[in-house]
């Protein structure tokens, strides 16, 4: 039977990150080297303000603070959800424009990384590829709740909105982490700046 991520139950949605392969260690990495690792860092910093300010309007609209059609506003103005879903094409269309980050990853990075890297980081990718696609389910499962939300506003409805929100959150944080630990340096050196 071939099972899609939409047809995964939410609790079962992660990384399984006890089978993340790691990259082969770098020597003699020089300064500028290092550099694409922490513009990376600093890229992904941007992206997980957007979630705290998401995060921030939920627990808004849980206090009763905020009305639900707060937070889809929220959502589709963050650079990280407007990203996946462009990349994701959960619209179902080819859409015009990649955002940079997904596109410099996707496009560019990854292919080169797997081109001029060692064979153990190809493996690196793979599975960074394979998360992308977790990330991508998971912020088209939380836009429906922000919008069931807003549809029929109750207690469950907030309460899947926010189970949703929490493992998005928690998984784009390792994704993140695991990224930039495993092919920083190694953008530095196989594909120059990033």
């Amino acid at each position: 039977m071939n099972t899609t991520l939409s047809d995964t139950p939410l609790a079962d949605l992660s990384l399984d990150e006890g089978s993340r392969p790691s990259a082969p260690k770098i020597p003699n990495l020089t300064d500028a080297q290092k550099g694409a690792g922490r513009h990376l860092k600093a890229i992904h910093r941007h992206h997980l303000r957007e979630v705290s300010r998401a995060r921030s309007v939920l627990q808004h609209i849980e206090q009763g603070d905020q009305d639900p059609s707060t937070l889809i506003e929220a959502l589709k103005g963050m650079d990280l959800f407007d990203n996946m879903r462009v990349f994701g094409n959960l619209c179902g269309r080819e859409c015009q424009m990649l955002n940079f980050h997904h596109d410099a990853e996707e496009q560019q990075v990854f292919p080169a990384l797997e081109q001029a890297g060692p064979a153990g980081l190809f493996n690196v990718v793979a599975k960074l590829r394979a998360e992308h696609l977790v990330v991508h389910e998971l912020i088209g499962r939380l836009e429906t709740a922000a919008a069931d939300l807003v549809q029929e506003p109750s207690e469950a409805q907030l309460q899947n909105t926010r189970q949703v929100f929490d493992i998005l959150e928690n998984v784009v944080r390792s994704h993140f982490s695991y990224e930039e630990t495993e092919i920083g340096d190694a953008i530095g050196v196989y594909f120059g700046r990033f």
